[in-house]
């Protein structure tokens, strides 16, 4: 329930909600455009910046998720002034070695943060938990789908302002993480002794992880991002959709998946998993087909829209599923060694997405991504998960 959530609790979404909005902004709109028009710094090495970032958070995810389970706040807060320095540096370099360093920090620097709000606000014993993941999901959706959108506000009065826009939301969340991330112990040294291989290994050693669990979280991650280089090119080529045209068609599906994370956590807390697994999947498969039935923008507006509320089902049921395999005492491990394993997905996607988009057009990498969906939606419909895996708390 919301109104169980407490003050420093919110405290922590908005911190991940100035986080993600500010690395959003930043990596996706303003970078981009301010170092090739104004730096004039090749596209391909601004590519190598913001690979460079994302690359870093994803490996030394497990790691970061160690330290906090193990010390707690001053990693999350250490890491925002390495992220904030990272900033400074991607601000004021034009060095590429040093842009692509500052990049790498501020990754670094970001990496326990993601780890520290489900632990902290969602954590895997709470009754009812899936209610918050809806909520941590849409705090980092809302930040991560409206700073690159935002942020062009600013920079079309001047690229200063966006910077001191940037850089005061950062600076702010790292001020509140001061209050809002609890002393010991109410986190850290409960798992001084244990260690992230140790926790690897116990994972590993679990027939719910390796069966089920691994392959579904790289299926599922390869699945979207299969479409991150085709979809401007499909929107572009085979819809003939203007740039406002495409980016609203984003923004109805992305703002369809926010309003509904949070209803749709709470119905992750009252049915089966597996119901809502299937469903979930299933649906996403099909509406993402729907979208090369028609190029009718009413339609495809709709048909986006309903992805988003299928992924937002998609999401919490997800990450109910992950919370019954980690421990209670290396939960922020456990998180950290998922996410990279995710990550995997996230980054073989985009280049086999393109080589598909070379062989069968743009609609084969769609259709693709839908028969991934439909596999899993199958697979979870079929497999008694409930029944016998999962159950190895």
């Amino acid at each position: 329930m919301i109104d169980k959530i407490n003050t420093r609790e919110w405290s922590l979404l908005v911190i991940l909600f100035l986080a993600e909005f500010t690395r959003g902004a930043f990596f996706l709109t303003f970078l981009p455009v301010y170092a090739v028009k104004h730096l004039e710094i090749s596209i391909a090495t601004i590519g190598l910046v913001v690979s460079a970032h994302y690359l870093i958070e994803t490996i030394f995810k497990g790691i970061a998720g160690m330290l906090f389970d193990r010390h707690g706040r001053i990693i999350v807060i250490t890491g925002l002034l390495a992220a904030l320095t990272g900033i400074l540096g991607l601000i004021y370099t034009q060095n590429t070695f040093l842009l692509i360093s500052s990049a790498a920090v501020f990754g670094l620097g970001i990496s326990p943060l993601w780890l520290a709000i489900i632990r902290l606000v969602a954590p895997v014993d709470m009754p009812g938990r899936a209610s918050r993941m809806g909520l941590i999901f849409a705090f980092w959706l809302g930040g991560m789908g409206s700073g690159p959108v935002l942020i062009n506000f600013a920079i079309s009065y001047s690229y200063n302002l966006a910077v001191i826009i940037l850089l005061v939301l950062f600076v702010s969340a790292v001020l509140v993480s001061f209050w809002a991330l609890p002393r010991p112990p109410a986190t850290g040294h409960r798992s001084a002794n244990a260690s992230l291989l140790s926790e690897m290994k116990r994972l590993a050693g679990l027939p719910a992880v390796t069966r089920i669990l691994l392959p579904g979280m790289f299926l599922q991650t390869l699945a979207a991002s299969l479409l991150l280089p085709i979809l401007p090119i499909y929107a572009d080529e085979v819809l003939g959709l203007s740039h406002n045209q495409y980016a609203l068609l984003l923004t109805s599906g992305g703002a369809a998946a926010l309003l509904f994370l949070y209803p749709m956590g709470k119905l992750v807390d009252r049915m089966s998993l597996k119901i809502l697994l299937t469903t979930g999947f299933a649906l996403s498969a099909f509406f993402l087909f729907t979208l090369t039935l028609s190029s009718n923008l009413y339609y495809l507006f709709l048909f986006a829209a309903l992805v988003g509320v299928s992924y937002a089902l998609v999401l919490p049921a997800w990450n109910a599923l992950l919370a019954r395999v980690i421990s209670t005492e290396m939960q922020a491990t456990g998180w950290g060694i998922f996410g990279t394993i995710e990550g995997l997905g996230i980054g073989t996607g985009p280049a086999l997405g393109g080589t598909i988009a070379g062989l069968l057009g743009p609609q084969g990498t769609i259709y693709c991504s839908s028969l991934i969906l439909t596999a899993m939606a199958l697979f979870y419909l079929l497999y008694p998960m409930e029944s016998s895996l999962l159950r190895e708390e």
